[in-house]
Formats: C-alpha cells, sequence, structure tokens
C-alpha cells in the first residue's frame, strides 16, 4: 500500500479547507511556513501542483480540488470510526472549566440540553476564575468573559449588557444600597456604578457600597435585599424570568466582550465539543 506522507496530507486538507496557510496553521498549532513546506513535501511526491499560490493567497488547482475532495473523504471517515471505536470502549469524560456567574447560573440550563443530545456524555465541572493553561489543566473547554487567548481556538456564546437588578420592585440605585463586582485582576472592561450614573447624567450618589466577590455572591446579596446591582442580563436571564430578580429599569450598559467558549485548536473537531458548542 503506497501512501503519501501523512502530516503533508493533513496540512494539505486543513490549508484547502480554510483557504490559507495560515489559518490552517492556527488550526493545527504550526506556523504558516510549516504548513505551506508540508504541502511542498505532497506536492513533490505526487509531482503535482496543488496550489496556485499568488502574493499571500493560495487557490487550488484542478489537480487539487480533485485531490482535496477524496482527501477529505478520507480523513472525515478515519476520524469518524476512530471516535466510535474509542468512544465504544470507554466512556468519555468531557471537562468544562467556567466562571462561578457561567457556571452555577447561566450553564446548567444549557448541559441538560447537552444530557438530552448525549446521554452517554459523562461531563466533570470546574468553577475558575482565572485563565490556565487548558492543555495541561486537561480541560477540554473554557467559559469565559471576553479576553484574548492567541493560542487557543475561541467560539462566541453570546453578548450580554449591564441591568440594575433588586430583589423587588421599588427598590432604585438613588435610593438603596449599591452592590458591586469585583470581578477580578484579569478583567478590566466591565463598566460599574460610576459609567452607569453618568451615561445618565447623574452624580454618583453618596451612599454605601457592598463589594461582592463575584456575580453569584452579588445575586445572594440582592435576593437577600440588601441593595440593587448592576448585573449581566443574559447570564442572569434565569433568574429574571423565575421572578427571583427583578429589573428595576430598561436603561442597559452594554458589555464590550462577549462570553466565549475556548478550547485548542486540535480539538476543533471533536465531536464532543461540537455537542457541547451546539447545547449553548
Amino acid at each position: 500500500m503506497k501512501l503519501p506522507p501523512l502530516n503533508a496530507l493533513r496540512a494539505f486538507e486543513c490549508a484547502a479547507r480554510t483557504g490559507s496557510f495560515s489559518a490552517a496553521g492556527a488550526e493545527l498549532g504550526v506556523s504558516s511556513a510549516a504548513v505551506s513546506m508540508q504541502v511542498r513535501n505532497l506536492e513533490d511526491w505526487l509531482g503535482l501542483k496543488l496550489f496556485s499560490r499568488r502574493a499571500n493567497r493560495i487557490r487550488l488547482t484542478d489537480a487539487g480540488r480533485e485531490y482535496y475532495q477524496n482527501a477529505a473523504s478520507a480523513l472525515t471517515g478515519i476520524a469518524g470510526f476512530t471516535q466510535t471505536l474509542t468512544e465504544g470502549r470507554k466512556r468519555q469524560t468531557l471537562v468544562i472549566s467556567a466562571t462561578p456567574a457561567l457556571a452555577q447560573l447561566w450553564l446548567p440550563e444549557r448541559l441538560a440540553r447537552l444530557q438530552e443530545a448525549r446521554p452517554d456524555l459523562s461531563v466533570r465541572l470546574r468553577i475558575e476564575d482565572d485563565a490556565m493553561d487548558l492543555e495541561e489543566a486537561g480541560i477540554d473547554a473554557r467559559l469565559t468573559y471576553g479576553g484574548e487567548h492567541p493560542d487557543y481556538r475561541m467560539t462566541e456564546l453570546f453578548s450580554d449588557r449591564l441591568v440594575v437588578v433588586a430583589a423587588r420592585s421599588g427598590m432604585t440605585p438613588q435610593g438603596d444600597r449599591l452592590i458591586s463586582v469585583d470581578w477580578g485582576r484579569t478583567i478590566s472592561s466591565v463598566p460599574g456604578w460610576a459609567q452607569y450614573f453618568a451615561a445618565q447624567g447623574q452624580a454618583v450618589p453618596d451612599t454605601p457600597v457592598t463589594v461582592a466577590p463575584s456575580v453569584p455572591s452579588a445575586v445572594a446579596l440582592v435576593q437577600a435585599g440588601l441593595g440593587v446591582a448592576l448585573l449581566p442580563e443574559q447570564v442572569l436571564a434565569g433568574e429574571i424570568r423565575a421572578g427571583r430578580l427583578v429589573k428595576t429599569t430598561d436603561f442597559a450598559l452594554p458589555l464590550p466582550r462577549p462570553y466565549v467558549m475556548v478550547y485548542a485548536n486540535h480539538k476543533a473537531r471533536s465531536r464532543r465539543l461540537r455537542a457541547l458548542c451546539d447545547a449553548l
């Protein structure tokens, strides 16, 4: 059986699918130059020109297009029966790391969807504030707010906005104690009470402020009737629908960054992660 160099074949398939050596390099975790070299090796091995190269752009030749269709089908088949074989041997655990707010307030109903779609899948949930090395920590997916993750792939989940919530109607930021959230050392882009009042042309009232260490902690303080808080609306949608929190006004401040799912480039084709992404 005469097979082409498999690393070169994988690099070619990725470059043809994504349309660039740079995108292929990002997915495979190597440089664009490394992808280009592997593709060149495959072309030399085949004695065919697979891409036409102009400046920084690439385009499949007729031979490259035909070879890609067959190579992509073969690699997809290999990935599929390999996953079926390995999943059949042992139950795999999907390890999800999430911020306290997402893990406790937003994620549970989405995990219910995942469980319905993949009842065979075991899940382990870790609650962590700070970013970490996902591969070293054995984490499949990290759910968090904003941030840059140049070493990983990132899928946007949703955008949110901050709204004022209270335990009951009639409570207001002007007349009740203010509750703030300490968003941690790694997040500096979340607006607070100063921006809220400035956006409405008002001065910050001279009232005591309680600082909570997390969004779930702030929710507990609000539900105890200890004040009003400026918190993310979509994250709290379940609490608001259930009547455990009340929005005091329709005014909102948009959050400048989205909530995202972060994962390693080489896991982009994982069926488990695709199922998770669909559920989220």
